[in-house]
């Protein structure tokens, strides 16, 4: 085997980085600072996926106009989450994200200074916040595991779901408020400051890429890396069982988020702040998901959870449909969030485990180009529907859907025994 000169201080260097990514997580500085910057950030995140859809609903009074922005947020990982998957791959994980959280600082800040003048121009800014999210997104999940070791890794998503579900609690309810008290524009203004704050955690992060990482990369092609991910997809029954499943949940769930939106506007005539509080419902129970997956991560299953989550989550959707106020759809919702915390968390774990160092990128971004472009579709059909079926309706539907995909788990062994 050859070796150079480098060979010992790379050793040495994998000796420290192993020794710290083997320290408990309350001690793993790395991973505290991605989940600061990440629970700082999706707060923000919670303030502009409020803002966009009023803004255009109070400028058109559409609902597919509505739900375009919704679907905007999602088809760039139709177009490029494979090729970010790529890139992924090839560049230093904590650089890229920081580059991303920068450029997405910069047009979200520039929404409400285009929002007087061209509602097209505020369409625009939508898809290439979400086109920069395409590569932030696959990137955090890889990184994850080279922060943390796999012992710990279940445990360690169960508190990145923990942290991000007390921002959909936190988050949707303070953006109901804001939108509904004072503006969208200072909502889109506080999003890009949490931009810059998850990027100065990442600035601090100590991360070092992985030297089997960069090996031999740049010597084959892009498109090369690129057909990797979806053969890898193909050939391992785990992953193409996983994904199956996730693509069936998605045509189901993509719909539920601006069925949710209409839901509140429309049939428990309210407002920002209804929909907001209904969406801080849900985050509550995944906050109370996440927190039970923390406590008893040793001792359970991913299967069972991964199949159960979606079985629980399909049928709270169709008992919304049922409720008439805020505080009877209180509790379908809650238990959404917890059975949507479970299974989450179960699939991320899932994937990260058995998807090679290597290729994870790739793979991440191919899996988010199919399941989102299908969330994608699911939101525009759900919000073409809602013009003309009961949203009601359309909720025991995709709950339906949802629940289908549990069955679709079911029939295969590999999802089953995992």
């Amino acid at each position: 085997m050859r070796r150079d000169s480098r060979g010992t201080a790379i050793e040495a260097n994998a000796v420290v980085v192993e020794a710290r990514q083997s320290a408990p997580l309350h001690r793993n500085g790395s991973f505290l600072l991605l989940w600061a910057g990440q629970f700082v950030s999706q707060i923000g995140d919670r303030l502009a996926a409020l803002a966009f859809p009023v803004l255009v609903y109070r400028s058109t009074g559409s609902n597919l106009g509505t739900g375009a922005v919704f679907a905007l947020y999602t088809l760039p990982y139709v177009l490029f989450g494979a090729s970010a998957g790529v890139v992924v791959d090839r560049l230093d994980k904590r650089r890229l994200m920081i580059a991303v959280d920068i450029l997405r600082a910069a047009l979200i800040v520039a929404v409400p200074f285009v929002a007087t003048r061209s509602l097209p121009a505020v369409f625009a800014l939508s898809f290439a916040t979400a086109t920069a999210g395409v590569f932030f997104d696959p990137a955090r999940l890889a990184i994850l595991p080279e922060i943390v070791p796999q012992g710990r890794l279940l445990r360690a998503n169960s508190l990145v779901s923990t942290g991000e579900n007390l921002t959909e609690i936190l988050g949707w309810a303070f953006a109901g408020l804001l939108v509904a008290s004072l503006s969208t524009e200072v909502a889109f203004q506080l999003d890009a400051v949490t931009f810059g704050v998850s990027a100065v955690a990442l600035v601090f992060m100590r991360y070092r890429e992985p030297a089997r990482a960069s090996v031999g990369r740049l010597s084959r092609g892009f498109g090369h890396e690129l057909a990797e991910g979806f053969a890898l997809l193909r050939r391992d029954r785990r992953l193409l069982a996983n994904t199956l499943m996730i693509v069936v949940c998605t045509a189901g769930l993509g719909a539920v988020y601006p069925l949710t939106f209409f839901f509140a506007v429309q049939v428990l005539d309210g407002g920002p702040g209804v929909f907001g509080a209904l969406e801080a419902i849900v985050g509550a129970g995944f906050f109370v998901g996440s927190l039970a997956l923390v406590a008893f991560a040793p001792r359970v299953r991913k299967g069972p959870l991964m199949i159960g989550g979606l079985a629980v989550m399909g049928g709270c959707i169709a008992l919304v449909a049922t409720t008439w106020s805020i505080w009877s759809a209180a509790v379908p919702l809650a238990l959404f969030g917890i059975a949507n915390a479970v299974a989450l968390i179960a699939v991320d774990t899932y994937l990260q485990e058995i998807v090679p160092h290597g290729i994870r990128g790739r793979v991440l971004g191919t899996r988010f180009t199919i399941t989102q472009g299908m969330y994608a579709l699911s939101v525009l059909v759900g919000s073409a529907l809602a013009a003309l079926v009961d949203v009601r309706a359309l909720l025991v539907g995709a709950g339906a859907l949802v629940a289908l995909s549990a069955l679709v788990g079911l029939l295969f062994r590999e999802v089953r025994s995992s």
